[in-house]
């Protein structure tokens, strides 16, 4: 019984050579790996960021969402025991994507007072018929969200690979819309309302661009997020105790409630004077997120690669072959 655990000490005192030895060295850095011994506790700070496709995912009729890209980065401080791990960190991060509107038509009525033509809700004398103005209207929302970030993350890890899954909670610092499109404007004579089988004069007027920018309002968010990855280098300079750990993630995030408020606004808004009266062109386009018709649930998605440079140690690990960077099992 004696001589079978002498050589089964010996066999694992072999193999751990070989182990050691066939490490490859970086100058005055070794590469190690193996396995936490038990009651280790490896303690990290960590800086890292993120860079990928984002898109606001939002469920309303009538939009299609694209993505861009975004990205990020933080800080933060990462426990590691026995293949576990654990983080917590403060993030920035930032979505772009684009909401492109399925065309629509807004009308409004109207009269030419000397060939120009001008918009009103009521004519001066009640027997007054209005001509209609027609709005043929295409638009995308260019949106921009930037967030302050608290991510929580638990996983596992071994031989260098690592998984792991949490939740980020989100507070936004700025959400902005850059809305543009065109829209062409036509009319329908009042005369010709009631027998449009008349032969009708040109009735467009022309084309016209918009572009203009307005705030969001954003709820505070949290989204589910997760990593899957490697350390690419797990180091430790030869007169040091500190450990050097650089991991490569696929990370991904999805937001859980309805980043969107959602507002009082309507797509089409026609700026009137005390009379209310209007220039045919005097209008404002809202983005879409702030109009009355968004309070559908909006969502950000964002699916990249990460990088996380952490240094750190271990005040328990053992002198030799567990001191230092024996980071992961």
């Amino acid at each position: 019984m004696k001589v079978q655990k002498n050589v089964w000490r010996r066999v694992a005192l072999m193999v751990i050579a070989v182990l050691v030895v066939s490490q490859p060295s970086w100058g005055q850095y070794r590469r190690r790996r193996g396995g936490l011994a038990d009651g280790d506790h490896y303690h990290f700070a960590y800086v890292s960021g993120h860079v990928g496709y984002s898109i606001l995912d939002t469920h309303a009729k009538g939009v299609m969402p694209s993505g861009a890209a975004a990205g990020g980065f933080g800080i933060g401080y990462e426990y590691r025991n026995s293949g576990l791990w654990a983080n917590v960190g403060l993030q920035m991060s930032f979505h772009r994507s684009k909401l492109t509107l399925d065309p629509y038509i807004e009308q409004r009525t109207g009269l030419y007072k000397g060939n120009m033509p001008i918009l009103v809700e009521m004519p001066e004398n009640p027997k007054q018929e209005l001509d209609v103005f027609d709005y043929n209207i295409t638009q995308t929302d260019q949106i921009e969200w930037n967030f302050l970030d608290v991510p929580i993350l638990f996983g596992y890890y071994t031989h260098g690979f690592h998984i792991g899954a949490g939740i980020k909670l989100s507070y936004a610092l700025k959400g902005k819309s850059h809305t543009t499109g065109n829209y062409n404007l036509t009319y329908t004579p009042y005369w010709s309302q009631s027998k449009p089988w008349e032969n009708m004069p040109d009735r467009g007027l022309t084309d016209y661009a918009f572009d203009n920018e307005q705030n969001n309002r954003i709820n505070v968010g949290a989204s589910l997020i997760g990593e899957i990855g490697y350390d690419l280098l797990s180091s430790m300079p030869t007169h040091s105790r500190l450990c050097n750990v650089l991991k490569l993630s696929f990370y991904f995030e999805y937001g859980l409630n309805n980043y969107n408020k959602g507002g009082d606004k309507q797509r089409f808004e026609v700026l009137r004077d005390a009379n209310g009266m209007a220039n045919i062109n005097d209008v404002v386009f809202s983005p879409f997120l702030n109009t009355e018709a968004s309070p559908a649930r909006t969502v950000p998605f964002f699916a990249g690669a990460k990088i996380t440079y952490l240094i750190g140690g271990s005040k328990t690990a053992r002198a030799g072959f567990h001191r230092g960077c024996m980071c992961y099992n």
